[in-house]
């Protein structure tokens, strides 16, 4: 903290000059992202997307604009220095949108795969495979073998950047129960056993990577009881697409 407020300082011009020429002298770096040259920061987005696509799941185009990397270019045998891609990656696009991105830049970034337009939220997909990561350990975790569909609300990933999965799940249902949230990813979910309202009941299973559709129970149960008939908790399993 002490460090950035030092850089701080100067560049408001009220840091003074004996202090400026000793921290200087120490190899102080005034600011972290300018001294990375832009090749440099291009290689490391190419490191992100193949770190992201190793599994052969396609990039989404974009990076978190909080993500920091230690660097993977330095020369010279420097000690790695720790960059902040996401926010390289917002000023390329704030370059582009203006239209001062170089065109060879532009085309550069294009041919990673790089989206412009910034996305705001982190994708579905990614929040699902978060997830399904989840629910894999706690099926592990489990003497039975089965998640019991509910995700703490406040559950951050240890990813980096981490994902905040129980806020995304309660978005989820939210979504659910005012008919907003797509056909496909209610199956994905439903499959996956994510309980649509908490504390619902869900039917246990012995065979570990098997789930019960909740909220296929549920409508079985209300078209029974309109039929007149009593119904035990006849249980549809399908298996998670994790």
């Amino acid at each position: 903290r002490w460090i950035n407020n030092q850089r701080s300082a100067k560049s408001k011009g009220t840091l003074k000059d004996d202090r400026e020429v000793r921290l200087v002298s120490t190899g102080l770096k005034w600011s972290v992202l300018t001294t990375n040259s832009w090749r440099d920061m291009l290689r490391e987005l190419q490191i992100y997307v193949a770190e992201q696509t190793k599994d052969g799941r396609p990039w989404d185009g974009n990076v978190p604009t909080n993500y920091k990397i230690k660097s993977n270019t330095s020369a010279g045998g420097a000690d790695d220095e720790e960059k902040n891609l996401g926010r390289w990656i917002n000023r390329q696009r704030s370059l582009f949108q203006a239209g001062k991105l170089k065109k060879e830049r532009q085309l550069d970034l294009e041919r990673i795969g790089l989206k412009w337009s910034v996305l705001l939220t982190t994708s579905w997909t990614t929040m699902y495979d978060g997830l399904c990561a989840f629910v894999e350990a706690r099926r592990k975790q489990s003497s039975t073998g089965v998640w019991d569909g509910e995700v703490p609300p406040n559950y951050k990933t240890n990813t980096n950047p981490p994902l905040s999965l129980g806020r995304w799940v309660h978005r989820q249902r939210s979504a659910q129960a005012k008919g907003q949230l797509k056909e496909d990813q209610v199956q994905k979910l439903e499959m996956l056993g994510l309980k649509w309202f908490e504390g619902e009941e869900l039917a246990q299973q012995s065979t570990p990577m098997s789930v019960t559709s909740s909220s296929s129970y549920i409508h079985r149960s209300a078209e029974n009881q309109l039929n007149g008939a009593v119904s035990g908790p006849e249980a549809v399993t399908s298996t998670s697409e994790c």
